[in-house]
């Protein structure tokens, strides 16, 4: 099957106005993700070797699709629409910043729901007095699990128990780590949800 039959209709590339270099970047991410998750699933489900020619194929195949989808030019009422879309995600993002609303997906409908900052915070606080299951943290660990992380990867690669490219891999950066936040789901279709705008 060939990667070309795709959708009908794609939307405005947003990236279209970002720089050559920022839109290199994002095809290779792109291609990244969706080669690691096909891979293991060949490799793991289907028992393929990692080096078939079939695994290349659509290695070559997807470059191809991802780099025309991020490269190719768009008419003039596509691209004024990118950029108009643009601007008002911009928009969004800058009013949101500085009202203190936060815009999530509910869970089960997908639709968006906008709440002040501070129902979330009172809706997070109540589950947690309410189940007793979290606490808050008075300081920071995230840097001595950062360390303790490092360590025990440095000492695995020494005792040669884990591959170079695996250590590559797992190895934490320490510009991109963040400790995991309580987040409220909005639940529309429950009557508890009280604070809808």
């Amino acid at each position: 099957m060939s990667l070309y039959s795709g959708p009908n209709f794609i939307r405005p590339n947003q990236s279209y106005l970002y720089s050559s270099e920022r839109r290199q970047k994002q095809i290779q991410q792109e291609h990244e993700n969706i080669m690691n998750t096909i891979k293991t699933n060949l490799i793991h489900t289907y028992h393929m070797p990692n080096t078939s020619t079939i695994i290349k194929q659509f290695s070559e195949q997807l470059t191809t699709c991802v780099h025309e989808q991020y490269t190719t030019a768009l008419s003039y009422l596509d691209t004024r629409r990118a950029r108009q879309e643009w601007k008002l995600m911009k928009s969004i993002q800058f009013r949101l910043k500085k009202s203190k609303y936060i815009l999530r997906t509910t869970d089960k409908s997908g639709i968006f729901h906008l709440g002040y900052a501070i129902d979330y915070e009172r809706k997070a606080e109540a589950y947690r007095q309410k189940t007793q299951a979290s606490i808050e943290l008075e300081s920071d660990p995230l840097w001595s699990v950062f360390d303790k992380v490092v360590h025990l990867l440095n000492d695995l690669r020494l005792k040669k128990h884990i591959l170079v490219s695996q250590y590559d891999k797992m190895m934490p950066k320490r510009d991109k780590v963040a400790l995991a936040y309580l987040y409220f789901i909005p639940k529309p279709h429950k009557v508890i949800f009280e604070f809808f705008l």
